[in-house]
């Protein structure tokens, strides 16, 4: 994978197209909840915090980011990281120039890369599978820095239902949240898997991705 080439010493801890890319993100997310329906979701303030089940979207572009920059990754892969989701579901009408003037043309292009599909205009339980069925394929022919960043994704996406089924009193109130069953989710992790192992061979990513799809089956 692409790491940077720079002594820790050389560069400062955070880069300031990083930064912008987590600004971007956080702006453009702020109202998008985990899996959640916020409808009835007042605005947090001191005294009206967010409800223990209200998780802000910006979680999971975070933990992907981390995940990618415990593995060394370069600054246009963690910028990209934090925007991943940006172009799906950010109602942005300019969201690539967006990106492109507050990053650079390599990021957008990862961010193209991981780039759902998502049929707005067609229920999102309708086209499910037509739409993990597009994702497998694109993994075949992405850039490999784009298969980093979509591996880091699902993992962080597993982790976190891990953690709601083992909190939830009820599995089912969890798989309930998704536009399909689980036999269906657990066809996607395991394709997915598969897919990402045949473009990284024995990458750490890969290897804590089995660990969470065996451990989810169990």
């Amino acid at each position: 994978m692409s790491t940077s080439e720079t002594n820790p010493g050389d560069a400062p801890l955070l880069s300031p197209m990083i930064e912008a890319a987590v600004r971007l993100a956080a702006k453009g997310h702020h109202h998008q909840f985990r899996k959640r329906d916020d409808s009835d979701t007042a605005p947090a303030s001191p005294n009206n915090p967010l409800p223990d089940d209200h998780i802000p979207y910006i979680t999971h572009l975070m933990g992907t980011m981390t995940i990618l920059a415990r593995l060394g990754a370069t600054d246009e892969i963690l910028a990209a990281a934090a925007l991943h989701d940006y172009l799906e579901d950010v109602p942005d009408p300019d969201g690539r120039r967006r990106i492109r003037e507050t990053t650079n043309d390599g990021v957008l292009d990862l961010v193209l890369a991981v780039t759902e599909n998502k049929r707005p205009e067609r229920d999102q339980g309708e086209t499910w599978e037509l739409r993990k069925r597009e994702q497998l394929t694109r993994i075949e022919t992405m850039p490999l820095d784009a298969v980093l960043i979509k591996g880091a994704d699902v993992l962080h996406n597993l982790l976190s239902l891990e953690i709601d089924l083992k909190e939830a009193p009820d599995p089912r109130l969890v798989w309930n949240r998704f536009n399909a069953p689980e036999e269906q989710q657990f066809w996607y992790f395991s394709n997915t898997l598969d897919a990402i192992r045949r473009r990284l061979g024995d990458h750490p990513l890969v290897t804590e991705l089995a660990e969470v799809v065996d451990r989810l089956r169990d």
